[in-house]
């Protein structure tokens, strides 16, 4: 009688675990999804930044009053996740923002989850 009491229990305990596991994984794969760049880059933060430095309505004015057609135009300039943070730096630099660069990567974070997608 304590024989199948233990194998319910392994058998309950490899299902829960098999449960968590299986739970986990989509969450593995989005992890794996972010370009090596992005990795640790605080995406949130990345948005604040982007509205406090006032991102949009210098894009939107460059851009005849469209704030995301710099990212969203077929001739952008922005091709991979390098270029990204390229010109994301570029932009904070020619702007004088006094950023460090984990803030430039959580903007440049930012921008790849709302606007580019790379993986």
């Amino acid at each position: 009688m304590i024989r199948p009491m233990r194998q319910m229990r392994r058998a309950l305990a490899t299902c829960g675990l098999l449960a968590v596991l299986g739970a986990a994984w989509p969450l593995a794969q989005a992890a794996e999804a972010v370009p090596p760049q992005f990795v640790g880059a605080n995406v949130a933060q990345g948005q604040k930044y982007y509205d406090n430095l006032k991102c949009a309505a210098c894009h939107a004015q460059r851009m005849m009053g469209s704030s995301s057609a710099m990212y969203t135009r077929a001739d952008r300039k922005v091709h991979n996740p390098q270029q990204l943070m390229a010109f994301t730096q570029m932009c904070v630099t020619q702007l004088n923002h006094d950023l460090f660069p984990e803030e430039v990567k959580d903007i440049a974070a930012y921008l790849n989850q709302t606007y580019y997608k790379f993986k």
